[in-house]
C-alpha cells in the first residue's frame, strides 16, 4: 500500500510540473501543425476538408524582378504578341500572362491544378510552434503570414487555418501518448 501511495504522490507531482506541461503541449502542437500544414500546403484543403479553390486565369502582366523566393527563369519579359521587345526596339520588362496566376505558377514550376497556398514557401515557413509560458502553441511568426492567410480566407471565402476535428483529435492523442510516456518514465 505504501508503494501505491508513493507512486500516486509521484504522479501528482509529475503531472503538476511545468516541464510536463511543456512536453505534453509540445507533442500536441507539433502534431497539430504538421497535419494542418499537410492539409493546406500539400492537399489544398480548407478547414471543412473541401478544396480551397482554383487559381485565377484572369490575364495580367508580371514583372519578373518582383518575384521573390521562386525561380524566375520561365518568366521572361514578353508581351501579348509573344515578343520581348517593343516596335521601337526597347526591351519589355513584364510578362503578359494570358492564363493569369495559374500560368505564373506553372512558369515558376509550381502545381496549378488546385490552390495549395504554396508559392514561395514563406507562408508555410511562417507557421511555427512557440511557447506562451510553459504551454506550446502554434501560430504565425510574423504579421505578413497572418495577413496572407487572412487575405486567402477572404479571397476564397473559406476558413483555412482553423484546425479540423481530425487534427484536434490527433493532437489530443499525441498529448495523451506523451503523458503516458512521462508516467512510464517513473
Amino acid at each position: 500500500m505504501n508503494n501505491i501511495l508513493h507512486r500516486l504522490n509521484a504522479l501528482r507531482t509529475i503531472v503538476g510540473l511545468d516541464e510536463t506541461a511543456r512536453r505534453v503541449s509540445t507533442a500536441a502542437a507539433l502534431t497539430m501543425l504538421a497535419k494542418l500544414k499537410q492539409r493546406v500546403f500539400r492537399l489544398g484543403l480548407d478547414s471543412s476538408g473541401s478544396p480551397i479553390g482554383s487559381y485565377s486565369t484572369d490575364p495580367f502582366y508580371q514583372n519578373p524582378t518582383k518575384l521573390v523566393g521562386v525561380p524566375t527563369g520561365g518568366v521572361k519579359p514578353q508581351g501579348k504578341n509573344g515578343l520581348g521587345i517593343f516596335k521601337n526596339g526597347k526591351a519589355k520588362k513584364t510578362r503578359y500572362l494570358n492564363q493569369g496566376y495559374k500560368e505564373l505558377r506553372e512558369l515558376v514550376g509550381r502545381q496549378s491544378d488546385y490552390v495549395d497556398l504554396n508559392f514561395s514557401g514563406s507562408l508555410q515557413l511562417s507557421m511555427q510552434v512557440g511557447f506562451r509560458g510553459n504551454i506550446a502553441v502554434f501560430g504565425f511568426t510574423n504579421q505578413e503570414g497572418i495577413d496572407k492567410m487572412e487575405q486567402n480566407e477572404i479571397r476564397f471565402i473559406t476558413t483555412i487555418s482553423e484546425p479540423t476535428e481530425e487534427e484536434l483529435e490527433l493532437s489530443r492523442r499525441a498529448a495523451a501518448n506523451e503523458l503516458i510516456a512521462i508516467i512510464q518514465e517513473l
